[in-house]
Protein backbone atom coordinates (compact mmCIF):
# COMPACT_ATOMS: atom_id res chain seq x y z
CA UNK A 1 0.00 0.00 0.00
CA UNK A 2 1.20 3.38 -0.91
CA UNK A 3 2.63 4.85 2.71
CA UNK A 4 0.86 8.31 1.98
CA UNK A 5 -2.37 6.53 1.84
CA UNK A 6 -2.02 4.57 4.49
CA UNK A 7 -0.41 7.70 6.60
CA UNK A 8 -4.15 9.81 5.63
CA UNK A 9 -5.98 5.78 7.06
CA UNK A 10 -4.22 5.69 10.06
CA UNK A 11 -5.20 9.37 11.30
CA UNK A 12 -8.58 8.27 11.94
CA UNK A 13 -9.32 7.54 15.81
CA UNK A 14 -11.34 4.34 15.45
CA UNK A 15 -8.48 1.87 13.85
CA UNK A 16 -7.25 1.82 17.42
CA UNK A 17 -10.53 0.79 19.11
CA UNK A 18 -13.89 2.24 20.25
CA UNK A 19 -12.39 3.70 23.75
CA UNK A 20 -9.86 6.19 21.67
CA UNK A 21 -11.72 9.37 20.09
CA UNK A 22 -8.65 11.40 18.79
CA UNK A 23 -5.24 10.71 18.10
CA UNK A 24 -1.86 13.10 17.41
CA UNK A 25 0.51 12.03 14.52
CA UNK A 26 4.06 12.88 15.17
CA UNK A 27 6.70 12.47 12.15
CA UNK A 28 10.43 12.54 11.87
CA UNK A 29 12.14 12.34 8.47
CA UNK A 30 12.11 8.34 9.19
CA UNK A 31 8.69 7.64 10.98
CA UNK A 32 5.39 8.32 11.39
CA UNK A 33 4.29 8.11 15.66
CA UNK A 34 0.53 7.59 16.22
CA UNK A 35 -0.36 8.89 19.97
CA UNK A 36 -3.77 7.01 21.13
CA UNK A 37 -4.05 7.87 24.87
CA UNK A 38 -2.77 4.66 26.08
CA UNK A 39 -0.74 3.04 23.29
CA UNK A 40 1.86 4.71 21.07
CA UNK A 41 2.36 3.17 17.61
CA UNK A 42 5.36 3.97 15.20
CA UNK A 43 5.69 2.92 11.94
CA UNK A 44 8.65 3.52 9.60
CA UNK A 45 9.42 5.05 6.60
CA UNK A 46 9.57 3.57 3.15
CA UNK A 47 12.57 5.19 2.84
CA UNK A 48 16.22 4.49 1.73
CA UNK A 49 19.18 7.27 2.78
CA UNK A 50 22.26 4.66 2.09
CA UNK A 51 23.40 4.31 5.89
CA UNK A 52 19.48 3.32 6.63
CA UNK A 53 17.48 1.33 4.33
CA UNK A 54 13.45 0.94 5.16
CA UNK A 55 12.76 0.56 1.58
CA UNK A 56 10.85 -2.74 1.66
CA UNK A 57 8.21 -4.53 4.26
CA UNK A 58 10.26 -6.93 4.73
CA UNK A 59 13.54 -4.60 6.04
CA UNK A 60 10.61 -3.08 8.01
CA UNK A 61 9.31 -5.85 9.88
CA UNK A 62 13.28 -6.54 10.63
CA UNK A 63 14.33 -3.22 12.18
CA UNK A 64 10.51 -2.89 14.14
CA UNK A 65 11.69 -6.25 15.89
CA UNK A 66 15.33 -5.10 16.52
CA UNK A 67 13.51 -1.63 17.95
CA UNK A 68 11.97 -3.57 20.51
CA UNK A 69 14.59 -6.29 21.69
CA UNK A 70 17.29 -2.86 21.81
CA UNK A 71 15.10 -0.32 23.42
CA UNK A 72 14.02 -3.19 26.42
CA UNK A 73 17.69 -2.51 27.43
CA UNK A 74 16.80 0.71 28.96
CA UNK A 75 12.99 1.04 28.84
CA UNK A 76 11.94 -2.63 29.50
CA UNK A 77 8.14 -1.67 30.70
CA UNK A 78 7.59 0.91 27.66
CA UNK A 79 8.44 -1.33 24.37
CA UNK A 80 5.39 -4.04 24.10
CA UNK A 81 5.82 -5.46 20.99
CA UNK A 82 5.56 -5.66 16.84
CA UNK A 83 2.11 -5.34 15.34
CA UNK A 84 1.21 -6.20 11.98
CA UNK A 85 -1.48 -3.70 10.75
CA UNK A 86 -3.53 -5.70 7.56
CA UNK A 87 -6.32 -4.67 5.05
CA UNK A 88 -8.89 -7.30 4.07
CA UNK A 89 -11.77 -6.35 1.72
CA UNK A 90 -10.54 -2.57 1.69
CA UNK A 91 -10.89 -2.39 5.49
CA UNK A 92 -7.11 -1.40 7.55
CA UNK A 93 -6.76 -3.28 11.02
CA UNK A 94 -3.96 -4.05 13.56
CA UNK A 95 -3.62 -7.56 14.52
CA UNK A 96 -6.78 -8.36 11.73
CA UNK A 97 -6.90 -10.67 9.28
CA UNK A 98 -5.72 -10.50 5.43
CA UNK A 99 -2.40 -9.52 3.82
CA UNK A 100 0.39 -7.36 5.92
CA UNK A 101 0.87 -3.92 4.50
CA UNK A 102 2.66 -2.62 7.24
CA UNK A 103 4.28 -3.14 10.09
CA UNK A 104 4.33 -1.14 13.87
CA UNK A 105 6.00 -0.89 17.25
CA UNK A 106 3.47 -0.81 20.01
CA UNK A 107 4.60 0.99 22.73
CA UNK A 108 3.25 2.19 26.10
CA UNK A 109 2.64 6.06 25.62
CA UNK A 110 3.77 8.78 28.08
CA UNK A 111 3.12 12.42 28.16
CA UNK A 112 4.73 14.22 25.94
CA UNK A 113 5.16 16.95 28.02
CA UNK A 114 7.65 14.38 30.24
CA UNK A 115 10.14 14.75 27.24
CA UNK A 116 13.81 15.68 28.81
CA UNK A 117 13.46 18.48 25.86
CA UNK A 118 10.93 20.32 27.04
CA UNK A 119 11.49 19.82 31.15
CA UNK A 120 14.72 21.10 29.81
CA UNK A 121 12.89 24.43 28.48
CA UNK A 122 10.59 24.88 31.78
CA UNK A 123 13.84 24.68 33.84
CA UNK A 124 12.74 21.52 35.39
CA UNK A 125 16.09 19.67 35.30
CA UNK A 126 19.00 20.40 37.42
CA UNK A 127 22.00 18.40 38.87
CA UNK A 128 20.25 16.07 40.45
CA UNK A 129 18.22 14.39 37.56
CA UNK A 130 22.07 14.50 35.43
CA UNK A 131 23.09 12.22 38.42
CA UNK A 132 20.61 9.77 37.68
CA UNK A 133 21.27 9.98 34.41
CA UNK A 134 24.29 9.51 34.63
CA UNK A 135 24.03 6.33 36.89
CA UNK A 136 21.94 4.74 34.93
CA UNK A 137 24.25 5.26 31.56
CA UNK A 138 27.35 4.05 33.50
CA UNK A 139 25.71 0.84 34.54
CA UNK A 140 24.51 0.27 30.98
CA UNK A 141 27.56 0.97 29.42
CA UNK A 142 29.04 -1.01 31.93
CA UNK A 143 27.10 -3.82 31.20
CA UNK A 144 26.61 -3.60 27.41
CA UNK A 145 28.00 -6.05 24.89
CA UNK A 146 32.01 -6.09 23.64
CA UNK A 147 33.37 -7.86 21.14
CA UNK A 148 36.37 -8.28 18.68
CA UNK A 149 33.63 -7.39 15.82
CA UNK A 150 32.35 -4.30 17.93
CA UNK A 151 35.98 -2.44 18.21
CA UNK A 152 36.25 -2.67 14.82
CA UNK A 153 33.74 0.44 15.39
CA UNK A 154 36.41 2.20 17.18
CA UNK A 155 38.86 1.96 14.68
CA UNK A 156 39.53 5.56 12.64
CA UNK A 157 39.05 3.61 9.93
CA UNK A 158 35.58 2.89 10.77
CA UNK A 159 35.30 6.54 11.89
CA UNK A 160 36.46 7.92 8.96
CA UNK A 161 33.55 5.65 6.76
CA UNK A 162 31.59 7.91 9.21
CA UNK A 163 32.45 10.88 8.58
CA UNK A 164 33.17 11.29 4.81
CA UNK A 165 29.70 9.85 4.19
CA UNK A 166 28.65 13.10 6.57
CA UNK A 167 30.95 15.42 4.18
CA UNK A 168 29.46 13.73 0.95
CA UNK A 169 25.50 13.93 1.97
CA UNK A 170 25.96 17.63 2.97
CA UNK A 171 27.45 18.70 -0.14
CA UNK A 172 24.28 19.73 -1.71
CA UNK A 173 23.67 21.29 1.85
CA UNK A 174 26.47 24.00 1.23
CA UNK A 175 25.42 27.67 1.09
CA UNK A 176 21.55 26.35 1.97
CA UNK A 177 22.75 25.39 5.84
CA UNK A 178 26.25 25.13 5.90
CA UNK A 179 28.72 27.69 4.50
CA UNK A 180 31.77 26.40 2.31
CA UNK A 181 33.95 28.00 4.46
CA UNK A 182 32.41 26.16 7.31
CA UNK A 183 32.37 22.98 5.30
CA UNK A 184 36.07 22.88 4.18
CA UNK A 185 37.23 23.59 7.85
CA UNK A 186 35.28 20.96 9.66
CA UNK A 187 36.07 18.57 6.82
CA UNK A 188 40.05 19.35 6.95
CA UNK A 189 40.66 19.31 10.57
CA UNK A 190 38.49 16.22 10.95
CA UNK A 191 40.70 14.16 8.71
CA UNK A 192 43.72 15.71 10.38
CA UNK A 193 42.77 14.34 13.72
CA UNK A 194 41.83 10.77 12.77
CA UNK A 195 45.40 10.96 11.03
CA UNK A 196 47.18 12.44 13.82
CA UNK A 197 45.48 10.76 16.94
CA UNK A 198 45.46 6.95 15.95
CA UNK A 199 47.09 6.38 18.87
CA UNK A 200 44.69 8.13 21.08
CA UNK A 201 41.50 6.16 19.54
CA UNK A 202 43.56 2.36 19.94
CA UNK A 203 43.56 3.63 23.59
CA UNK A 204 40.05 3.45 23.47
CA UNK A 205 39.60 0.22 21.85
CA UNK A 206 42.45 -1.06 24.50
CA UNK A 207 40.69 -0.04 27.29
CA UNK A 208 37.49 -1.59 26.46
CA UNK A 209 35.66 2.03 25.64
CA UNK A 210 33.63 0.54 22.54
CA UNK A 211 30.30 -0.71 23.16
CA UNK A 212 27.09 -1.62 21.99
CA UNK A 213 25.68 1.71 22.88
CA UNK A 214 22.59 3.70 22.60
CA UNK A 215 23.46 5.35 19.02
CA UNK A 216 20.78 8.80 19.69
CA UNK A 217 21.16 9.82 22.62
CA UNK A 218 19.91 13.10 23.18
CA UNK A 219 16.89 14.76 25.39
CA UNK A 220 14.19 14.15 22.75
CA UNK A 221 14.72 10.63 23.44
CA UNK A 222 14.89 10.94 27.48
CA UNK A 223 11.42 10.72 29.42
CA UNK A 224 11.56 11.72 33.00
CA UNK A 225 7.90 10.82 34.73
CA UNK A 226 7.92 10.91 39.12
CA UNK A 227 11.81 11.00 39.32
CA UNK A 228 12.05 7.65 36.99
CA UNK A 229 14.82 7.92 33.51
CA UNK A 230 13.64 6.58 30.30
CA UNK A 231 15.80 6.29 27.96
CA UNK A 232 14.21 5.56 24.52
CA UNK A 233 14.22 4.90 20.70
CA UNK A 234 18.04 3.83 19.98
CA UNK A 235 19.72 3.29 16.77
CA UNK A 236 18.28 0.00 15.44
CA UNK A 237 18.85 0.17 11.84
CA UNK A 238 22.47 0.61 11.75
CA UNK A 239 25.63 -1.06 13.97
CA UNK A 240 27.93 1.00 12.91
CA UNK A 241 25.93 3.96 14.61
CA UNK A 242 25.20 2.02 17.90
CA UNK A 243 28.55 0.20 18.23
CA UNK A 244 30.82 3.19 19.68
CA UNK A 245 33.12 4.54 21.50
CA UNK A 246 30.73 5.75 24.66
CA UNK A 247 32.70 9.28 24.24
CA UNK A 248 30.96 9.15 21.05
CA UNK A 249 27.51 8.12 22.73
CA UNK A 250 27.33 10.42 26.15
CA UNK A 251 29.18 13.28 23.74
CA UNK A 252 25.77 13.21 21.81
CA UNK A 253 24.03 14.27 24.94
CA UNK A 254 26.29 16.89 26.38
CA UNK A 255 26.46 18.00 22.97
CA UNK A 256 22.39 18.06 22.57
CA UNK A 257 22.43 20.08 25.89
CA UNK A 258 25.26 23.32 24.68
CA UNK A 259 22.55 23.05 21.75
CA UNK A 260 19.70 23.75 23.87
CA UNK A 261 21.36 26.83 26.05
CA UNK A 262 22.12 24.13 28.82
CA UNK A 263 26.13 24.61 28.40
CA UNK A 264 26.46 24.18 32.15
CA UNK A 265 24.24 21.48 32.69
CA UNK A 266 26.25 19.58 29.96
CA UNK A 267 29.82 20.22 31.65
CA UNK A 268 28.48 18.89 34.85
CA UNK A 269 27.12 15.60 32.54
CA UNK A 270 30.42 14.99 31.84
CA UNK A 271 31.93 15.65 35.00
CA UNK A 272 30.14 13.62 36.57
CA UNK A 273 30.02 10.26 34.03
CA UNK A 274 34.07 10.75 34.42
CA UNK A 275 34.01 10.59 37.85
CA UNK A 276 31.57 7.66 38.00
CA UNK A 277 33.25 5.68 35.12
CA UNK A 278 37.00 6.63 35.69
CA UNK A 279 37.07 7.50 32.13
CA UNK A 280 39.65 10.53 32.27
CA UNK A 281 40.67 9.38 28.89
CA UNK A 282 37.16 10.37 27.44
CA UNK A 283 38.27 14.51 27.53
CA UNK A 284 41.30 12.80 24.45
CA UNK A 285 38.09 12.54 22.37
CA UNK A 286 35.18 14.52 23.74
CA UNK A 287 35.58 17.48 21.15
CA UNK A 288 35.86 15.56 18.33
CA UNK A 289 32.95 13.16 18.90
CA UNK A 290 30.92 16.23 20.10
CA UNK A 291 31.76 17.87 16.89
CA UNK A 292 30.72 14.94 15.13
CA UNK A 293 27.47 14.69 16.73
CA UNK A 294 26.49 17.96 15.84
CA UNK A 295 27.52 17.18 12.31
CA UNK A 296 25.09 14.15 12.31
CA UNK A 297 22.12 16.61 13.68
CA UNK A 298 22.94 19.49 10.86
CA UNK A 299 23.10 17.03 7.92
CA UNK A 300 19.67 14.88 9.22
CA UNK A 301 18.03 17.46 9.69
CA UNK A 302 18.97 18.74 6.08
CA UNK A 303 17.05 15.71 4.98
CA UNK A 304 14.07 16.83 5.77
CA UNK A 305 13.98 19.34 3.41
CA UNK A 306 13.08 16.91 1.05
CA UNK A 307 10.54 15.73 2.31
CA UNK A 308 7.05 15.80 1.11
CA UNK A 309 5.28 15.82 4.17
CA UNK A 310 7.24 19.02 5.53
CA UNK A 311 5.53 22.18 4.60
CA UNK A 312 7.21 26.10 3.64
CA UNK A 313 7.32 27.06 7.29
CA UNK A 314 9.04 24.05 8.93
CA UNK A 315 11.10 24.37 6.20
CA UNK A 316 12.26 27.41 7.31
CA UNK A 317 12.38 26.25 10.64
CA UNK A 318 14.40 23.38 10.05
CA UNK A 319 17.51 25.75 7.65
CA UNK A 320 17.61 27.93 11.36
CA UNK A 321 18.06 24.67 13.05
CA UNK A 322 20.56 22.47 11.02
CA UNK A 323 23.03 26.21 10.17
CA UNK A 324 22.96 26.41 14.25
CA UNK A 325 23.85 22.80 14.67
CA UNK A 326 26.60 23.40 12.08
CA UNK A 327 27.61 26.52 14.38
CA UNK A 328 27.87 24.73 17.09
CA UNK A 329 30.25 21.73 15.09
CA UNK A 330 32.74 24.62 14.07
CA UNK A 331 32.98 25.77 18.02
CA UNK A 332 33.86 21.91 18.52
CA UNK A 333 36.29 21.29 16.05
CA UNK A 334 38.21 24.66 16.93
CA UNK A 335 38.58 23.13 20.02
CA UNK A 336 39.87 20.10 19.16
CA UNK A 337 41.81 21.44 16.63
CA UNK A 338 43.70 22.81 18.75
CA UNK A 339 45.05 19.51 20.10
CA UNK A 340 46.66 19.10 16.56
CA UNK A 341 49.41 22.01 17.37
CA UNK A 342 52.22 20.30 18.95
CA UNK A 343 53.67 23.77 20.02
CA UNK A 344 50.69 25.46 21.58
CA UNK A 345 51.06 27.32 24.73
CA UNK A 346 49.03 26.27 27.62
CA UNK A 347 46.18 28.29 28.84
CA UNK A 348 45.72 29.77 32.14
CA UNK A 349 42.25 31.06 32.50
CA UNK A 350 41.63 32.97 35.53
CA UNK A 351 37.48 33.73 36.94
CA UNK A 352 36.80 36.61 38.84
CA UNK A 353 33.81 38.16 40.30
CA UNK A 354 31.47 38.76 43.42
CA UNK A 355 30.33 35.95 45.21
CA UNK A 356 27.19 33.90 43.73
CA UNK A 357 28.03 35.55 40.01
CA UNK A 358 28.67 31.96 38.76
CA UNK A 359 32.30 31.51 38.76
CA UNK A 360 32.43 27.93 39.26
CA UNK A 361 29.73 27.18 36.85
CA UNK A 362 31.89 28.40 34.40
CA UNK A 363 35.39 27.12 35.24
CA UNK A 364 33.61 23.90 35.03
CA UNK A 365 32.26 24.51 31.59
CA UNK A 366 35.92 25.65 30.73
CA UNK A 367 37.38 22.68 32.35
CA UNK A 368 35.42 20.38 30.25
CA UNK A 369 35.72 22.05 26.55
CA UNK A 370 39.61 22.77 26.94
CA UNK A 371 40.15 20.09 29.25
CA UNK A 372 41.59 21.81 32.06
CA UNK A 373 43.46 21.25 35.90
CA UNK A 374 40.18 22.94 37.37
CA UNK A 375 41.21 24.64 40.96
CA UNK A 376 39.46 26.07 42.97
CA UNK A 377 40.40 27.92 45.98
CA UNK A 378 37.36 27.24 48.21
CA UNK A 379 38.84 23.69 48.40
CA UNK A 380 41.87 24.60 48.67
CA UNK A 381 41.56 27.19 51.59
CA UNK A 382 39.84 24.57 53.43
CA UNK A 383 42.60 21.32 52.49
CA UNK A 384 44.94 23.90 54.06
CA UNK A 385 42.90 24.45 57.27
CA UNK A 386 42.95 20.54 57.58
CA UNK A 387 39.05 20.24 57.12
CA UNK A 388 36.41 18.72 54.74
CA UNK A 389 35.85 20.65 51.56
CA UNK A 390 32.03 20.74 52.41
CA UNK A 391 32.56 21.90 56.26
CA UNK A 392 30.55 25.37 56.53
CA UNK A 393 32.07 27.75 57.78
CA UNK A 394 29.71 30.92 57.88
CA UNK A 395 33.27 33.20 59.14
CA UNK A 396 32.39 37.41 59.15
CA UNK A 397 33.27 38.75 56.00
CA UNK A 398 37.50 39.15 56.40
CA UNK A 399 37.73 36.98 59.48
CA UNK A 400 38.28 33.01 60.44
CA UNK A 401 39.37 31.39 57.26
CA UNK A 402 38.86 34.53 55.00
CA UNK A 403 40.84 36.31 56.94
CA UNK A 404 43.69 38.63 54.86
CA UNK A 405 46.50 36.40 56.33
CA UNK A 406 44.48 33.25 55.51
CA UNK A 407 43.20 34.36 51.74
CA UNK A 408 47.23 35.34 50.61
CA UNK A 409 48.15 31.99 51.82
CA UNK A 410 45.24 30.06 49.40
CA UNK A 411 45.87 32.62 46.37
CA UNK A 412 49.72 31.90 47.02
CA UNK A 413 49.19 28.08 46.69
CA UNK A 414 46.39 28.09 43.93
CA UNK A 415 48.88 30.06 41.88
CA UNK A 416 51.62 27.90 43.11
CA UNK A 417 49.34 24.41 41.95
CA UNK A 418 48.95 26.08 38.51
CA UNK A 419 52.23 26.96 37.89
CA UNK A 420 53.19 23.21 38.04
CA UNK A 421 50.21 22.17 35.94
CA UNK A 422 51.39 25.27 33.23
CA UNK A 423 54.85 23.69 32.93
CA UNK A 424 54.09 20.24 31.72
CA UNK A 425 51.73 21.60 29.14
CA UNK A 426 48.53 21.74 31.00
CA UNK A 427 45.98 24.35 30.78
CA UNK A 428 44.42 25.59 33.86
CA UNK A 429 41.35 27.27 35.38
CA UNK A 430 41.76 28.72 38.48
CA UNK A 431 38.13 29.50 40.32
CA UNK A 432 38.19 32.47 42.79
CA UNK A 433 37.37 35.94 43.55
CA UNK A 434 40.56 37.54 42.02
CA UNK A 435 39.10 40.82 43.42
CA UNK A 436 41.89 43.08 43.18
CA UNK A 437 43.90 44.27 40.41
CA UNK A 438 47.14 43.32 41.97
CA UNK A 439 45.81 39.36 42.51
CA UNK A 440 45.40 39.13 38.46
CA UNK A 441 48.20 40.45 37.52
CA UNK A 442 50.04 38.21 39.45
CA UNK A 443 48.16 35.52 38.02
CA UNK A 444 49.38 37.16 34.50
CA UNK A 445 52.66 36.79 35.60
CA UNK A 446 52.70 32.91 36.63
CA UNK A 447 51.32 33.06 32.83
CA UNK A 448 53.80 34.83 31.49
CA UNK A 449 56.42 32.89 33.35
CA UNK A 450 55.26 29.80 31.92
CA UNK A 451 54.89 30.58 28.74
CA UNK A 452 51.29 30.51 29.06
CA UNK A 453 48.62 32.17 27.13
CA UNK A 454 46.66 33.87 29.90
CA UNK A 455 42.36 35.22 30.15
CA UNK A 456 40.21 37.05 32.87
CA UNK A 457 36.28 35.17 32.98
CA UNK A 458 34.79 37.96 34.64
CA UNK A 459 31.72 36.63 35.81
CA UNK A 460 28.68 39.33 36.37
CA UNK A 461 24.83 38.80 36.83
CA UNK A 462 21.84 40.62 37.49
CA UNK A 463 21.90 40.99 41.79
CA UNK A 464 18.16 39.26 41.95
CA UNK A 465 19.19 36.28 40.02
CA UNK A 466 22.52 36.30 42.43
CA UNK A 467 20.72 36.86 45.26
CA UNK A 468 18.09 34.20 44.50
CA UNK A 469 20.88 31.45 43.43
CA UNK A 470 22.99 32.59 47.21
CA UNK A 471 19.51 32.19 48.85
CA UNK A 472 18.98 28.57 47.73
CA UNK A 473 23.16 27.53 47.93
CA UNK A 474 23.12 27.92 51.80
CA UNK A 475 20.40 25.28 51.84
CA UNK A 476 22.30 22.61 49.64
CA UNK A 477 25.31 20.64 50.25
CA UNK A 478 27.96 23.01 49.07
CA UNK A 479 31.75 23.35 49.15
CA UNK A 480 31.47 27.63 48.74
CA UNK A 481 30.84 29.46 52.23
CA UNK A 482 29.59 32.50 50.11
CA UNK A 483 26.43 34.17 51.45
CA UNK A 484 24.45 37.60 50.18
CA UNK A 485 25.97 39.11 52.78
CA UNK A 486 29.46 38.54 51.87
CA UNK A 487 28.22 39.54 48.32
CA UNK A 488 27.34 43.12 49.44
CA UNK A 489 30.28 43.42 51.16
CA UNK A 490 32.52 42.37 48.39
CA UNK A 491 31.08 44.99 46.26
CA UNK A 492 32.38 47.73 48.29
CA UNK A 493 36.51 46.15 48.22
CA UNK A 494 35.98 45.00 44.28
CA UNK A 495 38.50 45.99 41.78
CA UNK A 496 37.14 46.11 38.62
CA UNK A 497 38.53 44.25 35.87
CA UNK A 498 39.03 47.08 33.01
CA UNK A 499 39.65 45.81 28.83
CA UNK A 500 43.36 46.18 28.99
CA UNK A 501 43.09 43.07 31.48
CA UNK A 502 42.39 40.50 28.50
CA UNK A 503 38.90 39.38 29.53
CA UNK A 504 35.83 38.30 28.76
CA UNK A 505 32.35 39.12 30.68
CA UNK A 506 30.23 36.58 31.38
CA UNK A 507 26.37 36.32 32.39
CA UNK A 508 25.93 33.11 33.15
CA UNK A 509 21.95 33.35 34.26
CA UNK A 510 22.02 34.58 30.79
CA UNK A 511 19.90 31.00 28.86
CA UNK A 512 19.74 32.51 25.20
CA UNK A 513 22.16 30.40 22.85
CA UNK A 514 22.87 33.20 20.80
CA UNK A 515 24.51 35.10 23.54
CA UNK A 516 26.20 32.04 25.39
CA UNK A 517 28.05 31.16 21.52
CA UNK A 518 29.23 34.64 21.07
CA UNK A 519 30.48 34.37 24.68
CA UNK A 520 32.14 31.03 23.79
CA UNK A 521 33.65 31.80 20.71
CA UNK A 522 35.09 35.28 22.48
CA UNK A 523 36.72 32.68 24.62
CA UNK A 524 38.07 30.84 21.35
CA UNK A 525 39.69 34.19 19.76
CA UNK A 526 41.23 35.45 22.68
CA UNK A 527 43.10 32.24 23.70
CA UNK A 528 43.43 30.44 20.52
CA UNK A 529 42.98 32.79 17.25
CA UNK A 530 40.02 31.12 16.79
Amino acid sequence: MDQLKLFEILQKPELYGSKVKSIKVLQTHISFVVLTGEYAYKIKKAVNFGFLDYSTLEKRKHFCEEEVRLNKRLCPDIYLRVVPIRVKNGDIAFNGEGAVVEYAVKMKEFPQDNIMTKLLKQGKIDENVLDKICSILVDFYNSSERSKEIDKYGTVKSIKKNTDENFEQTKPMIDVTISSETYDYIKTVTNNFLDKKKDVFEKRIKNGYIRDCHGDLHSGNIVIREGDVCIFDCIEFNKRFRYSDIASDIGFLAMDLDYLGQPYLSSYLIEKYVEKNSDYGLYDVLNFYKCYRAYVRGKVAGFKLNDSHVNREEKKEIVDSAKKYFELAFYYAKLFSRDLEGDTAPILFITSGLTGTGKSTLARKIAVDYHTRLISSDVVRKELAGIDKFERHHDAYNTGLYSPEKMRVTYEKILQKASVFLRNGENVVLDATFKTRDLREKAKEVAVKNGSDFLILYCNCPEDMVKKYLEERVKKKSISDGRWEIYVKQKNSFEPVTPDENVVEVDVSNTSYDYQMKVFMDILRKTTGG
